[in-house]
């Protein structure tokens, strides 16, 4: 499958690498169809390139690259409780923002993004009763 991407240019990825987001992504509910882009080989940042708006792309990072502690398995309940299989498999990242120099990036560590590796379905979820931040040093 081709696609454009606006930061790396035309992509090919499988079919079987699209993730749908029934419900899109908070501000942007018109994005459904998104995919995992490796920046560079050995980068620990990713993107996640709507497939068919080559100009809407998130820099996403593993959140388990940031906090070794991090809730995945609060993260799987809450995908659960929204339409994902319990006991699937997920990829989860967080959004990176990465602002204008001299300032520094952050991570949204309050709402990780999960995608369930069977069902290749995703959504947003905010965690609750945490102390990590929106935006969380990098």
């Amino acid at each position: 499958m081709h696609i454009e991407s606006e930061q790396l240019g035309p992509l090919e990825i499988s079919e079987d690498s699209v993730v749908s987001f029934p419900h899109g992504l908070p501000g942007f509910p018109q994005a459904h169809q998104f995919c995992l882009v490796a920046v560079k080989p050995g980068s620990r940042f990713h993107l996640l390139q709507c497939t068919h708006k080559a100009n809407l792309a998130f820099v996403v990072a593993d959140p388990l690259q940031i906090d070794p502690h991090y809730p995945l398995d609060v993260v799987q309940e809450m995908a659960s409780q929204i339409g994902l299989e319990k006991d699937e498999p997920l990829a989860v990242v967080t959004i990176v923002t990465v602002p204008a120099p001299p300032k520094t990036p952050t991570v949204n560590m309050l709402a990780p993004i999960a995608m369930g590796i069977r069902s290749r379905l995703g959504i947003q979820v905010v965690l609750h009763d945490t102390d990590y931040q929106v935006r969380h040093a990098l």
